[in-house]
């Protein structure tokens, strides 16, 4: 996706904000729900998935607190992101540790891409406080896709359905956001 200038009375930069704080809640019920199974079925992935969680609601906050600074207000698809995460974690979750690993994969995935697009189109816009904000993240959220792809979640064939499918939903809900 490229990022262009708003035509609305919302700027570009407000919305990738927004859109990219909504999306942080959605991490942050993957993760949630994702560990409700793990503390049943998966202990050792425990540990992991609290640090994941825990990355995602600093991310949340960071996102917060620049929107704040703007005089901002939520996205509109912020709930639509938590309860689509909390469900794409939970359903992942069943299908084991490699589903766990394969949402994991393809979210990040799609945000990393996201992130560096934005990244992009921020710094030609010369809004150095939004280009610091999302830049402070993506390093978090490389690591998280890396792990994901470390632990089978990138090319297990079998899990190919349930990657394209996170993909895709995390990819309208970003477009949906940017509208």
């Amino acid at each position: 996706m490229e990022y262009r200038d708003s035509k609305g009375k919302l700027d570009t930069a407000r919305k990738i904000l927004k859109v990219n704080h909504a999306g942080e809640f959605g991490a942050i019920n993957i993760y949630r729900s994702q560990l409700l199974v793990a503390r049943l079925f998966m202990r050792d992935l425990v540990p992991l998935l609290e640090s994941f969680l825990t990355d995602e609601k600093r991310h949340l906050q960071v996102f917060w607190d620049e929107i704040c600074s703007r005089k901002g207000v939520k996205c509109k698809s912020f709930w639509l992101c938590g309860l689509g995460g909390y469900f794409m974690g939970f359903v992942s979750a069943l299908l084991g540790r490699k589903g766990i690993m394969a949402c994991t994969w393809a979210v990040e995935s799609v945000v990393v891409d996201h992130l560096r697009t934005q990244l992009a189109y921020l710094e030609r816009k010369s809004d150095r406080a939004a280009y610091d904000t999302v830049a402070y993240i993506l390093e978090d959220e490389k690591n998280h896709r890396d792990i994901g792809s470390r632990h089978g979640g990138a090319d297990n064939f079998w899990y190919h359905p349930l990657r394209f499918s996170i993909s895709l939903f995390t990819e309208a809900v970003i477009r949906l956001g940017m509208r």
